[in-house]
Formats: structure tokens, sequence, C-alpha cells
């Protein structure tokens, strides 16, 4: 029942049918790894063998194109079922509490495997809604919208316009629809990397109104991880907008401005410590300075730049993924 993933390539014989397992044994399948592995163990002890698991079971259903409705609800069940597992893992991994000292986690393949799970279960939605019904397809579309900025994805608002009316009126994609307008920007485009990029366009980066619905309860737990994804991106959004209008203001006036303290500056980024918003500062060479009565404030001229984002490729490549507690 339980297979390792094997990568088609050169040299190496194709699966025969008898190798594949049908749709009912993959979702046993499944449910053996989510109920008697990560269920019964810490994730990161097993995440790595459930991970490779999960993409074999991808992989039958994929080599099988199945059409008969009673074998898409198994496909969809299971491909909704990895999609969680990739959405937890890529929150609670992240966190280097979570992993033993031999463990490691990779979370640029997390979300590359969770992208392709997403467009797997969304293609099953498209494709066969007129004969099966999906009664979870609102929970993971709403994902799919928090997601979407992480996919570099350009056509998002077109995909939308076809859904049908019951899931684009549910409560939690007109929620991810909210926090998608609030943490899109215009200043950084999104799109292929082989197309011109072209601007996110229901865009408003309202870094404010996105952390005060990500603390209601109107974002459930899973959202709230998908929305994790881009935290580091609202908030170098919010920082570059404070950047580029203190520095429209002459010399004289920056070096005044001492309003933005360490404090101040912690809480608009909506961080939990001061020594974060430091370390974000740091990796996009902005500094603080000290005022006559000892306290730290963000010196706008530290660097010369009058946009953050023209110094956005000096910084880790990997920052823009960094995770914070939810």
């Amino acid at each position: 029942m339980v297979k390792k993933f094997r990568r088609s390539a050169a040299g190496v014989d194709k699966q025969i049918p008898e190798e594949l397992r049908t749709p009912r044994t993959l979702q046993k399948t499944l449910d053996y790894l989510f109920d008697e592995i990560v269920g019964k163990s810490r994730l990161g002890k097993h995440h790595k063998f459930v991970w490779d698991r999960t993409r074999a079971i991808r992989n039958d259903f994929s080599i099988q194109s199945l059409t008969r409705p009673e074998d898409i609800k198994y496909e969809v069940d299971c491909y909704e079922r990895i999609v969680r597992f990739h959405i937890l893992s890529a929150h609670q991994l992240s966190n280097p509490e979570n992993l033993a000292h031999d463990e490691h986690f990779e979370h640029q393949q997390e979300l590359e495997q969770l992208q392709k799970t997403f467009q797997s279960l969304m293609d099953k939605y498209d494709a066969f809604r007129a004969n099966v019904d999906f009664p979870n397809e609102a929970e993971f579309r709403a994902y799919y919208i928090v997601f979407s900025p992480i996919l570099f994805s350009f056509d998002t608002e077109v995909q939308i316009q076809q859904w049908p009316h019951h899931v684009l009126n549910d409560g939690r994609v007109q929620t991810a629809l909210k926090l998608y307008t609030a943490l899109g920007n215009t200043h950084r485009s999104v799109g292929s990397k082989n197309l011109e990029p072209i601007p996110v366009a229901v865009a408003q980066a309202n870094s404010g109104f996105f952390w005060e619905l990500i603390a209601s309860q109107r974002v459930g737990y899973l959202m709230a991880c998908v929305a994790e994804m881009s935290f580091q991106n609202v908030r170098f959004t919010a920082l570059n907008a404070l950047w580029s209008c203190a520095k429209g203001a002459p010399e004289k006036a920056q070096a005044n401005m001492r309003t933005w303290t360490k404090a101040a500056l912690t809480e608009y980024l909506c961080y939990d410590t001061e020594d974060e918003t430091e370390a974000l500062c740091e990796r996009l060479n902005i500094a603080f300075a000290t005022s006559s009565s000892g306290q730290q404030y963000l010196d706008f001229r530290s660097n010369p730049a009058s946009r953050l984002e023209s110094m956005l490729y000096l910084a880790p490549t990997n920052w823009l993924h960094a995770n914070h507690a939810l």
C-alpha cells in the first residue's frame, strides 16, 4: 500500500498497470500515513517519509487519468488532505523549535509540492463540477486565493470569475479575497518569469487591514497558515511605503524624524519582538540611531536609496519566506 515516489527518467521503466494502486487503495494508504504515522508522532520526525509517499499517491492518480465520478471523489479527497498536510507542515516545521537537531526542513520544496497539489485539485474541481459534488471546494478555493501571490500568478482575478456563485459567495472565499487585495501591491509586479510582469489588478497594500483581518475570527487556522507565507511581503511593502515617504522630505527633516522608534516600528510591522524588527532592517541595510535620551529610532539617513525595493535582492534569498509565529 505504501510506495516510494519514483521520478520518471531515461532508463527507468514506466510503471506497469499491476503496480498502480486503485483509487480506494490510495485513499486507504493516505488514511494510514496520516492516522498511524503523522497522528501518532511528531510531525518533524516522519515528515520526509510522508512527504515522499504523498507524492507517490498523487503520481498514481495522475498516471491513471481517472474519469468515473466515484474515482474522482477518492482523488479529490486525497488531494484536499494532502494540501492540508503541506499547509500545516509549512507553518509548523518552519519553526526550528519543532525540529530535532538532526532534522531538516526545506520550506521551498514544501511550497513547490503544495503548488502542484493545489493545481491538480483546482483542475479536478473545474473539470468534473457537472458530474461530482465537491462539498469542500469553497474551503480550498479560499486557501488557493491566499496562496496565489506566492505563485507569481497574474490571472487569479480571471480564474475567480469562472467559479460557481455558491463558491464565490462563501464566507471563507470572501475573506480570502479581502486578504488577497489587502496584501497585494503595485510596486512589485507579478507574473510568469517568461513574460513581462504586470501589477496586481486589485492591490490595496493595506497592511493595517491585513493584520486586523488575520487576528479576527473570520480567518481560520489553516487560512492563517497560508497567509503567513506572505507576512514578510506585507511587512516589506509597509516598510517600503514608510521609507519612500520619509525619503521624499528634505534631508534636514529626515534627521528630525524620530517618532519611528523601534517599538513603534515593531507595532507597525506586527512583529512580536523588537529584535525581529531590527533583523529585518539589517537585511535591508537600514539602521537605527540613538537619541540623547537613549531611545532608538529609525535613521532615514542610514541609506541613500529612495525606495527599499532597490535593495531587495541584496537580502538573503529566503528572507521573504521567513515565517512568523501565528
